[in-house]
């Protein structure tokens, strides 16, 4: 397996925790998480009057680095890159601290800027999703970075020396909240955000939200909505939200808010000055949306470690689906491509209805992804696919259609006489139930026709006229796979509404 592999350890020592997270890497630069661990250092809270960090609230870090050394080593790790962001970076005595902890932990540690923290952030967020243009905020617990993206590509950061953790110190009373204490932190936050003209120059825009205080919102609504894909990533939290939060946490004691069902006791104290900072510059950037990535300042290290010179992919979608194929898929990428030739071919044949580039997509990804469940059970393949996707990493699709990809890549004969969207209908549209029986026939069809992988049905023509489908194979004669291809049939003509007139290659 690790025959073209790099295993590559990040570790990111925060203000409020300390991570490492390791990474199988392809040569192509795609990433595989296969582990991660976290320390809770609340290092914005050992910062002195002074601004220093002193070395003997240091000395309780470096036991934590030599044992991420020593799970590197056992994990046989290739190359580590390690970086301190605001805590360590603003403390006055910055240099003295990093010297001392990169002998004392045999690791080289690097000071993350400001804008180099905003900077990873737009990566980690940029290579997630397949968006445009948009801001990125990242609530660490000694910092704030905001971020200005257009047409995928970076334009301009701010790095804001305030956080979770250090203005729940200044503004709260040990984690308490009182209306006049929040007014406080939000003219304090608007003060600094005034002072960057193109931060209004976004409006309308959507926002993308990175840390634990986003995470953390994100599954508190989750549970208050018993939500049926509880992902984090993607996630949106609308505005509406956004300021039902407002209300509720502030105004809860922190005794009772740190047992909230979806909340780590761990934030409990910090969850309303992250949520404070977050409101104040979700307004003020005139945000459409907020959305939540699960990737930011880890995985755009990883991005720039590993393609320093083209760390912005194209096609978020398309990258995230490369790597899991070449790490879950046990069949070459010709013959994906070859079923999904097929598949559009077939639905080339119908009239246009519908959103017909996502259903072209989502016909795709259920082509590239539906053999991932064999890994775990090849006679049980089609149940075990459509968990893996709901769960999986893809990147570039919203919650609703990475559904709709499971579904139309576990679709079986049986699913035909089941109405599948029930289980996610605060998701799904009303139109989605026809669409999954629809592209999911489709899809089976096209498979069946080169159940063999050889690539014998070589292409096909399909004419749709006065209700019945012509439907002429090409390629060489079809001996293997005819009664795959007959049931697949059945349960096409079915969800098409449609007859079908099937001509096999001619044998001579």
């Amino acid at each position: 397996m690790r025959d073209d592999l790099c295993r590559i350890g990040i570790i990111d020592i925060g203000s409020n925790s300390i991570r490492l997270v390791i990474y199988d890497t392809t040569q192509a630069g795609g990433y595989k998480i296969i582990k991660e661990c976290k320390y809770s250092a609340r290092l914005s809270e050992k910062i002195t009057k002074e601004g220093r960090l002193e070395k003997k609230d240091m000395d309780t870090i470096v036991p934590v680095l030599h044992q991420f050394k020593e799970i590197c080593i056992d994990f046989e790790v290739d190359k580590i890159r390690a970086g301190a962001t605001a805590a360590i970076r603003n403390a006055a005595n910055s240099a003295e601290i990093i010297t001392y902890l990169s002998e004392a932990s045999s690791i080289q540690i690097e000071v993350i800027s400001g804008h180099q923290e905003a900077y990873f952030g737009f990566l980690g967020v940029i290579n997630a999703f397949d968006i445009q243009d948009g801001f990125v905020i990242d609530i660490g617990g000694g910092s704030t970075e905001v971020t200005l993206f257009r047409g995928r590509r970076y334009q301009q950061s701010i790095s804001f020396p305030f956080g979770a953790v250090n203005t729940n110190l200044m503004f709260s009373q040990h984690g308490n909240w009182n209306a006049d204490q929040v007014r406080k932190l939000q003219a304090y936050v608007t003060g600094r955000l005034v002072e960057h003209d193109w931060l209004t120059e976004g409006t309308g825009l959507p926002l993308y939200g990175l840390g634990g205080t986003l995470r953390s919102l994100g599954k508190l609504d989750q549970k208050n909505r018993d939500y049926s894909l509880p992902n984090s990533h993607g996630y949106v939290l609308e505005g509406d939200t956004i300021e039902r939060f407002m209300e509720i946490l502030p105004a809860t004691p922190y005794d009772k808010r740190k047992d909230l069902d979806g909340l780590s006791k761990s934030r409990g104290d910090i969850i309303v000055s992250g949520l404070v900072i977050f409101h104040t510059v979700y307004h003020y950037v005139g945000a459409s949306r907020a959305v939540i990535s699960g990737e930011g300042l880890r995985e755009g290290m990883l991005h720039d470690l590993l393609k320093p010179e083209q760390p912005v992919r194209d096609s978020a979608l398309e990258y995230s689906l490369d790597t899991i194929i070449r790490f879950d898929i046990r069949t070459s990428k010709r013959h994906l491509d070859h079923i999904n030739k097929l598949a559009l071919s077939l639905l080339e044949a119908f009239e246009r209805e519908g959103d017909r580039d996502e259903h072209e997509m989502l016909i795709y990804v259920a082509i590239m992804l539906h053999r991932t469940g064999s890994n775990i059970n090849y006679y049980q393949s089609k149940r075990h696919t459509r968990y893996w996707l709901m769960n999986s990493p893809i990147r570039g699709l919203t919650h609703r259609q990475l559904i709709l990809s499971a579904y139309i890549a576990s679709y079986s004969t049986k699913s035909r006489k089941q109405k599948l969207s029930q289980m996610h209908k605060d998701i799904l549209l009303a139109s989605d139930e026809e669409w999954i029986h629809k592209l999911g026939t489709l899809v089976q069809l096209s498979i069946a026709l080169d159940s063999t992988e050889i690539g014998i049905v070589s292409g096909l023509n399909a004419r749709l006229h006065n209700n019945t489908l012509d439907l002429e194979l090409q390629g060489g004669e079809v001996l293997i796979g005819l009664e795959d291809i007959e049931n697949a049939l059945k349960a096409f003509r079915n969800a098409w509404s449609v007859k079908v007139k099937l001509g096999f290659p001619s044998s001579e």
